[in-house]
């Protein structure tokens, strides 16, 4: 028997519901090839109401494995995750992808559709209180309750997180440090994909070949003019102004006067402050698992095998960013600059220079050089084979 989830989801988003949860095994190809490219595994689904979170068992074009027991092995990690009370809806989520991976050695992946703001403060059951000392009386079993916080007033795009402004110490004691406050964004969960980029620009430079690769060989020309390609294709207002384009249309680009209009809601890149902010999570470590960076936690020269890795393979920090520690190199709106004495709101960085900066390390650098605050920069043309990028939407 089949039915259609996205009607499924519709009737839900019709009833008035505050919270509408899927979960999808995909244990067995996709029968509805007219769903999405490609005909492996159960179809993502394109129109995701407000006010639903969709767990897919593993990601687009491929199966989930069916496991040696009664359920699969996604059903499994998430059933023994369901009976954690401690943890957040989100954490469930969160947590189940992070065994799958684990137990499957990384071959099945699942996916998050998330467009619920409120996951990290909602439980299932009712959340642990702090521990008392109260006059022995009889306990009951609570009745599950759903503790949420008021949503932002605008959606999260699909693929991005909602990273709620604040103010941080930015920098370490190389680099100096000074406290930076940033206004609220959306930021991309993974890196940009090598299929992402063809998609919209018709080419893939990259050394490294794969659709779920991380996109490098681009320049930083290369990705604002992919932001605004993409942002057109949505119909968002682009995020850049592009003139003097070198070539007039070909690839590579080697120069260009940009200009940023922070008013329009399309595709950019990040700020550098924006991006330490991101990949910090609220942490004040050198990195964001800690004082130290293992290879469980990042792709840096040590445990690349000289290569790129798919994005997401390594545990999501504390916010749901993927591959903040090495990877590529991604490229950042600012100047090169070294950074004021003075404590700054939304920093932008020089309003010129010569290089632009790159933030996270990459899978040719060593693991000192994933470090939250650590900085690079390279002419706006340069295309290495680790400069890579992520986007940043209001």
């Amino acid at each position: 028997m089949a039915f259609s989830v996205q009607t499924l989801l519709d009737n839900l988003n019709d009833s008035g519901n505050e919270l509408n949860m899927i979960v999808l095994d995909a244990c067995r190809d996709n029968p509805f090839g007219w769903s999405r490219s490609g005909s492996r595994g159960l179809s993502v689904v394109g129109r995701a109401p407000a006010g639903s979170i969709i767990m897919y068992a593993t990601s687009a074009n491929s199966t989930a494995a069916d496991g040696t027991g009664r359920n699969g092995l996604f059903t499994s990690q998430l059933l023994n995750n369901i009976k954690n009370q401690s943890l957040s809806i989100r954490d469930v989520f969160d947590k189940t992808g992070e065994d799958v991976l684990s137990v499957s050695g990384g071959k099945q992946h699942p996916e998050l559709s998330l467009r619920f703001f409120g996951a990290s403060s909602a439980y299932l059951g009712a959340r642990p209180a702090p521990a008392v000392q109260p006059a022995p009386v009889a306990q009951q079993t609570p009745a599950p309750v759903l503790t949420v916080q008021p949503a932002p007033a605008s959606a999260v795009p699909s693929g991005f997180v909602r990273i709620n402004g604040g103010t941080f110490t930015m920098g370490d004691s190389a680099s100096g440090q000074r406290r930076v406050s940033v206004s609220s964004f959306n930021v991309s969960r993974y890196e940009v994909t090598q299929k992402e980029y063809q998609e919209i620009m018709g080419v893939n430079p990259s050394n490294f070949k794969g659709d779920n690769l991380p996109v490098e060989r681009v320049s930083w020309f290369d990705a604002v003019e992919y932001c605004n390609k993409r942002s057109r294709r949505e119909g968002l207002t682009p995020a850049y102004t592009i003139t003097g384009r070198t070539p007039t249309t070909e690839y590579p680009i080697t120069f260009a006067t940009v200009t940023w209009n922070r008013n329009a809601d399309g595709y950019r890149l990040p700020t550098e402050a924006e991006w330490e902010y991101s990949c910090r999570a609220g942490t004040t470590t050198a990195y964001n698992t800690g004082s130290s960076i293992s290879g469980n936690t990042g792709w840096y020269k040590a445990n690349s095998g000289s290569s790129t890795k798919p994005v997401g393979q390594k545990p999501a920090n504390a916010w749901g960013l993927h591959d903040m520690h090495g990877n590529v190199w991604e490229w950042c709106w600012d100047w090169y600059e070294a950074y004021p004495n003075t404590a700054q709101t939304d920093p932008t960085g020089a309003v010129s220079g010569v290089n632009r900066l790159m933030r996270g390390g990459s899978w040719f650098h060593s693991a000192e050089n994933t470090a939250s605050a650590a900085r690079n920069s390279s002419n706006p043309n340069g295309r290495g084979s680790d400069n890579g990028f992520c986007l940043v939407r209001p």
